[in-house]
């Protein structure tokens, strides 16, 4: 919304180019929004177990098949972004922007996923504030670097759709590293080790999978559905 907002100053072309990203980047992130539904379920049973290192094992592995489902879904979406927005309605005076601003946003993407994983598993444990603070750091970023980078502020390039896009990856990035510095406190339940395995449990992924599978029909037909309509 920032985006879209900011961009205003550059004119409508601008304006259509980043509102056609919105559903192809919510459609990429279905997926990992319901899966994200098991693991607070899945996290927050390990809680109340007393399972530490279950609650951990889950999201080791979580994030290793966040992690490469991401780099998978934001390649193709980078690679086909051109025939992608043609088919969301862009025309020739939105379709280079737009697919600029696709190809930057939906290719730093990988940043998002593993910030809304730990989050979810934050929240199984209670800690909902994590989500609050890396939402609002990440807009924040944003929108600073919205000022700077769209309009060429400061001394700052004058990069347009392009700037837009830059600072919104900035802004996941900042909020990833915040995601991943609150989970590497070894004196608190969650804590994300590197010298564990990260690979999946089929019993516990499983549980997560299970949780989450109703979540994905739902999330996957909704995107798809607003997709097609706008």
């Amino acid at each position: 919304m920032a985006d879209t907002i900011m961009v205003g100053t550059l004119g409508y072309e601008a304006i259509t180019s980043v509102g056609l990203v919105n559903q192809p980047r919510l459609i990429v992130l279905a997926l990992f929004m319901s899966l994200n539904v098991g693991v607070t379920a899945v996290v927050s049973r390990r809680r109340g177990e007393g399972d530490r290192e279950g609650a951990n094992h889950t999201l080791r592995q979580v994030l290793l098949v966040a992690a490469i489902m991401s780099l998978i879904l934001s390649s193709l979406a980078v690679f086909f972004a051109e025939p992608i927005l043609r088919f969301a309605g862009a025309q020739p005076d939105t379709l280079p922007d737009a697919v600029t601003y696709m190809r930057i946003v939906i290719g730093g993407i990988f940043f998002n996923v593993v910030t809304l994983t730990i989050n979810a598993a934050q929240k199984g444990c209670g800690n909902t504030r994590m989500s609050m603070y890396t939402n609002v750091t990440a807009n924040l970023v944003n929108i600073t670097f919205n000022y700077l980078l769209i309009g060429g502020n400061l001394g700052f390039p004058k990069l347009g759709v392009t700037g837009a896009a830059i600072a919104t990856v900035l802004g996941y990035v900042v909020a990833s590293i915040m995601a991943l510095t609150s989970v590497r406190h070894s004196d608190q339940f969650l804590f994300l080790s590197f010298k564990e395995t990260f690979l999946p449990d089929r019993k516990n992924f499983r549980s997560v999978v299970n949780v989450g599978s109703s979540a994905a029909v739902e999330q996957v037909f909704m995107r798809i559905g607003f997709f097609v309509f706008a």
